[in-house]
């Protein structure tokens, strides 16, 4: 599916203000949980373990996110573009009309070749 063009942003948010306010709540955010963490150090409980490496995971993912803020809320748009067409032409296609497909697949999956996945899809 092809991004939207100027003209379709015209009810989108700025990319760039929603960056900051990505941003913002990030900040926020972390200044909370650094509070919350610190509170808890100070009533003589530790925090929990990350044996398994998964909140390290989550944060270097958040950094690596939120190092783009712009970049994130463009494909954050683009996502929601994307998931209305698809309702769009579902519904075109559930009031019996024409509509072009979202997505096609690649000639070699085999999967979507069943005479019901053009019926009913």
């Amino acid at each position: 599916m092809a991004a939207p063009t100027e003209t379709d942003n015209a009810d989108l948010p700025d990319p760039t203000e929603l960056a900051k306010t990505y941003a913002e709540v990030a900040q926020r955010a972390s200044h909370l949980i650094s509070d919350h963490v610190q509170r808890q150090i100070k009533r003589g409980i530790t925090p929990p373990q990350d044996e398994l490496g998964i909140a390290q995971a989550f944060m270097d993912m958040m950094a690596k996110l939120l190092s783009n803020p712009y970049r994130l809320a463009q494909a954050q748009m683009n996502l929601v573009w994307d998931y209305f067409s698809l309702w769009q032409q579902s519904m075109l296609r559930f009031a019996g009309m024409n509509a072009a497909p979202i997505a096609t697949p690649d000639k070699s999956d085999k999967r979507f070749k069943d005479e019901q996945w053009q019926e009913h899809f």
